[in-house]
């Protein structure tokens, strides 16, 4: 078979060649048997040999060039002529070919570039990583989806700036009181379990808030409930990532699903505007909803698909012994506990707390009132507003994609991988805060608008910086430190956004409410993460009680005896079984009987 004949029949990803059989075009020549040519590259089968061998770059080359030797020699050893696979030639016969998934040769064709591979192709971890994605997509959907809609909703119930602002931020009480709990309970259960129903808790709250928005109390309880869903969202792909996911591949997974948020910004902009207009409001929350529920249901479908075809990596998603991969060296004892005290005195996580917590400020602020402060300060209409808000997630978006790939390609080269999330991080923050200071010496609306896109451009490179270096500190412990350092994150979320309103009300400046608390913490942020990050393998082996814990002996005594009083009063009652009940239910009708005779 020719090269250019391998080109064409091989240009999809790694081209491999099951079954090839031509049928004679003659009469009097009878048919020959189908005849078998099977690569030695079966997927996965030399992926440990070529990770130690050579590096990220070359793999993907020495992969073609073993392949099409193979193809070559196994052609020209079997019976049947290998000329008569030219597909340059004509016959009338047929060639059935079947791909794996591993990555498209160098050398593939431009139709196959443009169209990539099948679905059905792909490595079960790449589905994966593209369905968090997506699931990270409607995360934002449903948290922009507010900020759209407050406009209306603050018109007709009269609220003030700083209602607004409490309205907003009612969703972070959820979001921060699901991060520690969400956290281990991904650690022991797998976040292939956790993200469904998390996805499917906030999009029926999402739902839900039309319903409940007559009142105060169950507007705030419908929000917080979404918030309760999307916390688990962040520690449910670090777990993914952590457990089927190499280190020098990290920063583009992350990237590509920390990637939808933007994604789901951009989106709901788009989409809220009109159909607030035309439908009202409460439509935006109910179609958000639904597509939520939808999800659910497709990532269920995939992770069936996943446990037939490579139970394999089903195996690797499963519950807490199960837990290890080419993320590292993860301890297989699913019985220790988690060392949270050890948490707590580690310096390297203390610091990426706080470098969580001056991102989100950032973030959640922006969020929650950039399209206010478009339609404020530019007198735009609520559409125009919310479409000049789209500039920025398209800018992150680009970023999210040069910041991961610009992170691994430097792993790969050999730069360390402390020095790359360093890096990384000080770009996200320092290079937004020169443009959040421009932004507010400037009165030229073009350039105004041009650097808040710059800065939300700029913010994306957190996702090779921060967002990876949970799994760099512990891979086992990846879910907990990232609820552990969110939690600390939502905080911005809850007081941010309400300082924001109150600060607003107060002078009229959206400049000192919206940009300067941003600049403070980035600046802050990035000296702290410079001088103390890490992405050294942490032992947490400190877990000893901290000295303010005596103080608290005689509440934990209490608490160990109430216990026990309940334990034995719950052991004192007797069980009900069927028989029992029925007798119950039959006295109970025999003595309502004689009281109304």
């Amino acid at each position: 078979m020719s090269h250019a004949g391998l080109q064409l029949l091989g240009g999809l990803p790694s081209c491999r060649l099951l079954t090839c059989h031509r049928r004679s075009r003659s009469s009097c020549c009878a048919p020959k048997p189908r005849q078998s040519v099977l690569t030695a590259a079966r997927r996965g089968q030399f992926e440990s040999d070529w990770e130690k061998e050579f590096a990220p770059g070359d793999r993907l080359a020495k992969r073609s060039q073993l392949e099409f030797e193979q193809i070559q020699s196994s052609s020209s050893s079997s019976s049947v002529d290998s000329s008569s696979f030219d597909v340059n030639s004509s016959f009338d016969g047929e060639v059935e070919c079947e791909f794996n998934g591993s990555q498209a040769p160098a050398n593939q064709s431009i139709m196959h570039k443009l169209f990539g591979r099948h679905w059905e192709e792909l490595p079960a971890k790449y589905k994966l990583v593209f369905a968090t994605s997506m699931a990270f997509v409607l995360c934002n959907m449903d948290k922009v989806n507010i900020s759209v809609a407050i406009i209306p909703m603050a018109e007709d119930f009269g609220w003030s700036s700083t209602v607004s602002g409490l309205v907003q931020s009612s969703f972070f009480f959820g979001y921060m009181l699901s991060q520690i709990p969400g956290g281990y309970i991904i650690a022991k259960k797998g976040g292939r379990k956790v993200l469904p129903i998390g996805v499917g808790l906030w999009s029926l709250a999402t739902a839900a808030v039309p319903v409940m928005a007559g009142t105060m109390p169950g507007l705030f309880l419908s929000r917080a409930a979404v918030g309760l869903g999307e916390g688990v969202a962040p520690s449910s792909a670090t777990d993914m990532v952590a457990r089927l996911i190499s280190q020098d591949e990290r920063s583009r997974a992350m990237s590509f699903i920390f990637g939808g948020l933007p994604v789901g910004s951009l989106l709901g902009l788009f989409v809220a505007p009109p159909l607030i207009e035309r439908f009202g409001w409460p439509t935006v929350f109910y179609a958000f909803g639904l597509l939520g529920l939808a999800w659910a249901v497709w990532f269920e479908h995939i992770q069936t698909g996943i446990a037939a075809k490579e139970p394999e990596v089903a195996a690797k998603l499963q519950g807490y012994q199960q837990h290890s991969g080419p993320a590292g060296k993860l301890d297989a004892s699913g019985q220790q506990p988690v060392p949270w005290r050890g948490f707590l005195r580690n310096r390297p996580v203390q610091a990426l707390a706080y470098t969580h917590f001056c991102n989100n400020w950032f973030h959640y602020t922006m969020m929650a009132w950039l399209p206010s402060y478009f339609a404020d300060t530019l007198s735009l209409s609520l559409t125009q507003a919310a479409q000049l808000s789209l500039l920025p997630p398209v800018a992150a978006i680009i970023a999210s994609s040069i910041a991961g790939t610009a992170g691994d390609a430097l792993i790969s080269k050999g730069m360390p991988v402390l020095r790359v999330r360093k890096l990384a991080q000080c770009t996200a923050f320092l290079g937004p805060a020169l443009c959040l200071a421009g932004a507010s010496l400037t009165d030229d609306s073009h350039l105004k608008v041009g650097l808040i896109t710059a800065a939300l451009g700029l913010a994306s490179f957190s996702l090779a910086g921060l967002y990876c270096n949970h799994a760099d500190l512990s891979p086992r412990y990846a879910p907990v430190l990232l609820g552990l350092t969110n939690t600390t994150g939502a905080i911005p979320g809850i007081i941010g956004v309400t300082i924001t309103g109150a600060i607003l009300d107060k002078t009229g400046s959206w400049p000192l409410a919206l940009f300067v608390p941003t600049i403070v913490f980035f600046v802050t942020g990035s000296v702290v993460f410079a001088a103390f990050g890490s992405s050294d393998l942490q032992s947490f082996e400190n877990d000893a009680p901290f000295a303010a814990e005596k103080y608290a002996q005689p509440l934990y005594k209490q608490l160990g005896r109430a216990k026990q009083f309940g334990g034995g009063l719950a052991a004192s009652v007797p069980k009900l079984d069927g028989h029992r009940v029925d007798a119950l239910v039959s006295k109970v009708k025999g003595f309502l009987k004689q009281k109304q005779s």
